[in-house]
This record gives structure tokens, C-alpha cells and sequence, in this order.
């Protein structure tokens, strides 16, 4: 079948959510602004406070009003809340495969920005921001197309089968142009947008020029420490073109700087008290 992205059902934000998205990607967002509109959505309330209880971003102690979570978080982080909480709606309540999509987004979210505070630490939020929702195509898809989109996890799973391009076999589509199309709803930066929708089908990065490279190493390099090097939610095969020795020869990490960003993740998620 040849699918149309115009007709899928696609995460649409709650009234007041759409509200906190127009005033933070403004050019003046107004704080006061900001905290009424998500205190009059208790879903994005709650959300942001599970953000900023997060293992990546706890206090000494519970933050545990919005207020507080403003002043501590920054518009970044209420951003990335507002896309959790507007991606939950997609999940049916008996859907695992779902749950285990958005949790490996959220880990990708949570490796990328440990990646960044090694090797572009003023990008850090940014990158934590792209992995969070660099998979939201698997999950429309699989929201939409219930039973096939699991036959095509089984199969990517039993054969090793790079899942975009089973996707691709399906669809005539894969995840990466739907996460472009719900990035671009969310006003992500037009860099990350354009980077997503190419994530699989592009050349091999081999040196880094321009920050759309050094962005797209630390995303396949999050990937590839999640399905290789730690327990993650779900590791489906797909196509990431470079090995992790080249991504740490273009981010000019060491295989110390590695081990140390695995052990911090391994900290941080035990437990699985995670942002999302």
C-alpha cells in the first residue's frame, strides 16, 4: 500500500498545550503566560513535573508545582513536555508495542544529551529535544496501522531486518518522512526537521563540518549505545551507516569518553524512573 501522511492520525496537542506551544516558540514568550496555560492542563502538568524529576535533571530535592518547574527547567524543557504528553495521546491502553516505542524514545532523548555535554554541550538541550522525538513516526504508524506494524517489528526482530526499510516495503513510506512531518507541526528548527526526514537514506558522515553533521552523529551514535552496549526498552535493527568507532573519530570522543557516558546512562536509568 502507498500511504498518504495527510491521512494519518497524527498527535494533535490539547487546547491549552497548543496555547504553551504558541507562546514558547514566539519571539517574546511570556512566562506568566506559559505556567497559566499548562496549569490548565493537568496531563501537561504532570508531565513537566515528571521531566523535571527526571534522573537527567533532579534537584537536591522534589520539584513538585509548576511554577518551580518554569523557573528551572527554561521553555527547552517545557517544549520537549509538551510533545511527551501530546504523543501519549497516540498510545491505546493495551498497546506494549506503543509504550515500548515512546520509551526508546525517551532513552535516544536521554543518551543524546549525555552524548552533547561531551562533545557540544550548548547543544545539549537541543539534541535531548531531537532524540525525544526523532522515532514519533514509528509511533503514528504503528498507532494506525495496528497488526501490520507489528508483523513488521516481528520480522525486523527475527531476521535482523533494518525496520525503515520493511517500513518502506509496507508503507512506500518509512518513519523518518512521518517524523519530519509531526517535527514541523511541533515548530522543531528547520536543521532538524530536514535531518530527520533523510536520517536513513543519506551518505555516511565521515568528518563533521556543520552542525547538521554533528547532529546526526550524536542521534546514530545514541542509537548505537542503546542497542549495543546497554538494556534498553527496544532495539530494532536500522539503518545507521556508521560504526561506532567512526562516530567517535567525527565527535572526537575517546573510548574512556564512551565508557564514561554508558556508565552515567546505566546510573541515571536504574530504576527506570525516566522523563516520559
Amino acid at each position: 500500500m502507498n500511504v498518504n501522511i495527510n491521512q494519518l492520525e497524527l498527535p494533535k496537542a490539547s487546547a491549552h498545550a497548543a496555547e504553551a506551544l504558541e507562546i514558547i516558540t514566539g519571539p517574546e514568550p511570556d512566562s506568566k503566560k506559559l505556567e497559566q496555560a499548562i496549569m490548565c492542563d493537568p496531563i501537561l502538568a504532570s508531565t513537566l513535573l515528571r521531566y523535571a524529576n527526571s534522573p537527567l535533571n533532579r534537584r537536591y530535592h522534589e520539584i513538585t508545582n509548576v511554577p518551580e518547574a518554569l523557573r528551572l527547567l527554561g521553555f527547552r524543557s517545557v517544549h520537549s513536555a509538551i510533545v511527551t504528553a501530546t504523543m501519549r495521546s497516540l498510545l491505546l491502553d493495551d498497546s506494549i508495542l506503543g509504550k515500548q516505542i515512546l520509551e526508546h524514545m525517551v532513552e535516544t532523548s536521554m543518551m543524546c544529551k549525555l552524548i552533547a555535554r561531551h562533545c557540544c554541550r550548548t547543544a545539549a538541550d537541543d539534541l535531548e529535544f531531537l532524540g525525544l522525538i526523532h522515532d514519533v513516526g514509528m509511533l503514528v504508524l504503528a498507532s494506525n496501522f495496528v497488526a501490520s506494524y507489528r508483523k513488521i517489528v516481528e520480522t525486523a526482530m527475527e531476521e535482523a531486518a533494518e525496520i525503515d526499510r520493511l517500513e518502506y516495503a509496507e508503507f512506500g513510506l518509512s518513519h523518518d518522512s512521518v517524523s519530519a512531518y509531526v517535527a514541523h507541526d511541533f515548530r522543531l528548527p528547520a536543521l532538524h526537521v530536514e535531518l530527520l526526514r533523510s536520517f536513513h537514506q543519506r551518505e555516511p558522515i565521515t568528518e563533521i563540518n556543520d552542525d547538521r553533521a554533528r547532529d546526526i552523529c550524536v542521534l546514530a551514535l545514541a542509537h548505537r549505545l542503546l542497542n549495543e552496549y546497554v538494556e534498553a526498552s527496544l532495539c530494532l535493527p536500522e539503518t545507521i551507516l556508521e560504526t561506532v568507532d567512526q562516530l567517535k573519530h567525527a565527535l572526537s570522543v575517546s573510548d574512556q569518553t564512551i565508557e564514561g557516558i554508558i556508565a552515567e546512562y546505566s546510573e541515571l536509568t536504574a530504576g527506570k524512573n525516566g522523563a516520559g
